[in-house]
């Protein structure tokens, strides 16, 4: 990330972090990735753009928002994601009063 000049974000968990028992479609690294900015998982929002993936981030207890990048949208539609969105153009984030604010539109 930093090559491209992209700030690394304060955490960031891969598939090979040895502190992971078991990786997608386990919660564990949305689990992990909550512990480790100290919020509780059902605080979070995950982005995720594959089946396992977005089975993981509901088992974890987060908020799920699908994108249809990798996969066709009626893979992606029957796995159960909070909210399904082509791509990122249909989500704006905001923040304000100490707390991020997501606008999804959904089509």
């Amino acid at each position: 990330m930093k090559r491209v000049g992209i700030v690394p974000p304060q955490v960031t968990i891969t598939a090979d972090d040895k502190r992971l028992k078991a990786g997608k479609p386990s919660p564990d690294p949305f689990i992990l990735a909550a512990e480790c900015l100290g919020v509780h998982p059902s605080n979070c929002v995950v982005f995720e753009d594959s089946p396992s993936g977005i089975q993981a981030g509901l088992a974890s207890g987060a908020t799920v928002i699908a994108v249809c990048t990798s996969h066709p949208r009626d893979v992606i539609e029957i796995c159960g994601a909070h909210y399904v969105v082509e791509n990122m153009d249909y989500v704006a984030c905001e923040y304000k009063e100490g707390k991020l604010w997501f606008q999804v539109d959904v089509v």
